[in-house]
């Protein structure tokens, strides 16, 4: 029984929050799906590369959304010299419709 919950927690934790390494020099987006619907398109920030270390890169963006039947999310996205990060601050109780969330990364080129 234990098993099967610590499979369910960390599988619902994939539709919180992510990462990715490549490093958003000149920004980019992240898109929010809900199933095959796009929910929202959030603005990923270029990280501030002249930091000395790590953390004075980073660069964060707070944005807000809700699905079609009205649940309200909050996302925070995190760019830094490592590359991004981001994780539902706010989100519904609903497990199905975390569960159905999932993400896209179109970082800008130029």
């Amino acid at each position: 029984m234990i098993g099967m919950a610590k499979h369910r927690a960390v599988e619902l934790r994939r539709h919180l929050e992510g990462s990715e390494g490549s490093v958003a020099l000149n920004g980019g987006y992240l898109y929010i799906y809900q199933g095959d619907d796009l929910l929202h398109i959030a603005s990923i920030p270029s990280p501030h590369l002249l930091g000395e270390r790590t953390h004075d890169t980073v660069v964060d963006n707070i944005d807000e959304f809700q699905d079609r039947t009205g649940n309200r999310y909050t996302i925070v996205i995190n760019s830094s010299s490592t590359g991004i990060e981001w994780y539902l601050e706010s989100y519904p109780d609903d497990e199905a419709a975390l569960m159905t969330l999932r993400y896209e990364i179109k970082l800008n080129e130029y």
